[in-house]
């Protein structure tokens, strides 16, 4: 049972998302929102470190984490617009740039690997947790700065470095940390 506790706290999150936009649409914010945010990063570290644990840490799984992050934030993304539209408009540059970028990255993986990339980059877990410390920001106290607009400059770097990785390699891999990492793997397999 232990060895299924890892997708449990995926599916977990995914049906947070409900709960993220439930509450943004009947505007529960401050603390219970918060408590939200934290109850699903929570699950996005545990996923990671029980699967390590249990030793079931699989491509699929690694995969299905990045899905349930990209899920858990559009929710997140659609409480903000209907609580903060006017955040939304003032950082749309950020938003678009960084779903331009995922959008490219996804079509560009589908093409070269016949599946989406699942990195995990150390790049991806800062702009993770920006995007956790504005979001809190966001909904806990009702103002976007300082917090959003490095987080979406942090987006869009840890976006551009997936692209990058993606570029470098020839073949598809998962928890590849970083460029330099993904170099190492393509001399690797030259040799």
């Amino acid at each position: 049972m232990r060895t299924k506790i890892p997708w449990l706290l995926i599916y977990l999150r995914l049906a947070l998302t409900l709960v993220a936009v439930w509450f943004g649409y009947i505007h529960l914010l401050g603390v219970p929102y918060v408590l939200l945010l934290a109850l699903a990063a929570a699950t996005d570290y545990y996923d990671g470190v029980l699967a390590r644990r249990y030793n079931v840490e699989t491509a699929s799984l690694r995969q299905w984490d990045s899905i349930a992050d990209t899920i858990f934030f559009i929710g997140v993304a659609v409480a903000i617009v209907i609580c903060f539209p006017g955040i939304i408009l003032k950082y749309v540059w950020g938003i678009v740039g960084i779903i331009a970028i995922e959008a490219i990255r996804y079509v560009y993986d589908y093409f070269k690997f016949r599946r989406g990339a699942s990195y995990h980059a150390l790049s991806a877990k800062i702009f993770g947790v920006c995007l956790l410390a504005a979001t809190i920001q966001i909904m806990g106290f009702g103002v976007a700065e300082p917090l959003l607009p490095l987080a979406l400059v942090a987006g869009i770097l840890s976006e551009l470095e997936g692209l990058v990785i993606s570029i470098v390699l020839n073949e598809w891999r998962y928890n590849v940390k970083h460029i330099g990492k993904a170099i190492q793997i393509k001399k690797s397999i030259k040799r």
